[in-house]
């Protein structure tokens, strides 16, 4: 039976902030230079938010604390290089003794798992998806699904239905976004009265996109693509517009009107230094005073 007195604390960790490419300059040591990755622990349970460049000290520490959480959940919000480049290396897929679950995107046609075996061809990597030994299932969604995690020993169920979820069941709502090439997956993961979205490589619109408004309403925490400036997006040499992604002013207005509690700034620029990274948070937080600059190590506990 299931320890119903399990506390709703998630504690979250950013393994990876950046966009686009990892950088390893020196001018970006205090923020970081891995590619997206964020770990989420909650109920006994341990999600995995895509599989950049930051998975792969993730998995290394999972290894050396000898695999303490043994059924990993890790959710692809897209399947481009940046957020997939950990993946050849993430240590937990070649450990037998381990549990992985892995949600993404399965459109056009194509299933996840396929997708993931012309990633990992000998054309392009030298170690098949057929290489991994944990166990795995891997699951293709579409956008729309509820993702539940009941007890450590029964897989994910994942469904479309519109059922009020059980207290004690640590949930997982998906939202297919367009505004990214290709489109992008949103998450929501939710215990008991508690929630967090994790909501990467999406181009809002001015006034925010209301689809992903009501998608973020009210959340505890709000992850947020913010890999611009304004004054970067508009530009008239080198416009941003229609690249995928978001403005740190628009990530705030957003959050404001979805009225989230905190908002963290995710996803920056390569090309963002400390020092403007620095300015972005102070400039952002005198329009909405929760919000923080994501860098490589910061914790959040809810």
């Amino acid at each position: 039976m299931r320890n119903i007195t399990q506390p709703s604390t998630f504690r979250v960790r950013f393994w990876g902030v950046r966009g686009s490419y990892p950088t390893s300059e020196h001018n970006t040591l205090a923020f970081g230079g891995h590619t997206s990755c964020v770990e989420v622990q909650v109920a006994g349970h341990h999600l995995i938010f895509d599989a950049g460049t930051g998975v792969i000290p993730l998995g290394e520490k999972l290894v050396t604390d000898g695999m303490k959480s043994r059924n990993l959940h890790l959710f692809l919000s897209h399947t481009h290089h940046d957020h997939l480049l950990g993946i050849y290396f993430f240590q937990p897929l070649f450990r037998s003794g381990s549990r992985v679950s892995i949600f993404g995107p399965g459109f056009s046609g194509r299933s996840l798992k396929s997708t993931l075996q012309t990633v990992m061809e000998p054309r392009f990597f030298p170690v098949e998806l057929s290489a991994v030994t944990a166990q795995t299932k891997i699951y293709s969604l579409q956008g729309g699904e509820r993702v539940r995690l009941g007890g450590p020993r029964t897989l994910p169920r994942v469904d479309r239905r519109a059922h009020a979820p059980s207290a004690e069941d640590v949930t997982v709502m998906v939202h297919k976004s367009l505004a990214h090439p290709s489109g992008v997956f949103l998450y929501r993961v939710s215990y008991r009265d508690k929630s967090i979205v994790y909501a990467t490589d999406i181009e809002q619109k001015r006034d925010g996109n209301p689809d992903a408004i009501e998608f973020f309403r009210g959340a505890d925490l709000l992850i947020h693509d913010a890999q611009y400036l304004e004054a970067e997006y508009l530009s008239r040499s080198n416009s941003r517009r229609g690249w995928g992604h978001s403005t740190a002013e628009r990530a705030v207005r957003v959050a404001r009107k979805a009225g989230v509690k905190r908002l963290i700034l995710f996803h920056h620029d390569p090309d963002h230094d400390d020092r403007t990274l620095k300015r972005i948070e102070r400039l952002s937080k005198r329009l909405l005073a929760s919000t923080r600059v994501a860098y490589e190590g910061l914790e959040i506990k809810l």
